[in-house]
């Protein structure tokens, strides 16, 4: 019999992606995923909108919702600090718990 591996990862970030994507619309940004969801779940944010939050606020929010699920909540902001990326993009990474964590990249103009 084949040894099936198992990995949960994908079924979680597939859980949380539908109240991220609602954050960034209210914040005047469209959400797609990049990536194979198998580690880590790649996001990018684009503005959408004539009003729009800054990155920062957005990643933010991002951190309000996922510090629902992590267990360390007195660091997660904290590990979290903005990397610019070429010359328009700002890419945060969001720790969740151990390995389990958000790559998202926010366009600016």
């Amino acid at each position: 019999m084949k040894d099936i591996k198992l990995n949960p990862k994908p079924m979680f970030y597939a859980c949380v992606l539908e109240g991220l994507r609602k954050i960034a619309k209210e914040n005047g940004y469209a959400l797609a995923i990049h990536g194979s969801c198998a580690s880590d779940l790649d996001l990018i944010a684009v503005r959408w909108n004539d009003t729009f939050s800054t990155p920062n606020e957005l990643a933010k929010c991002f951190i309000n919702e996922l510090s629902n699920y992590a267990f360390d909540k007195s660091e997660f902001e904290e590990l979290t600090t903005p990397e610019h990326r070429y010359k328009n993009q700002i890419h945060y990474t969001i720790p969740i718990i151990a390995d389990w964590y958000i790559d998202l990249t926010v366009i600016e103009d």
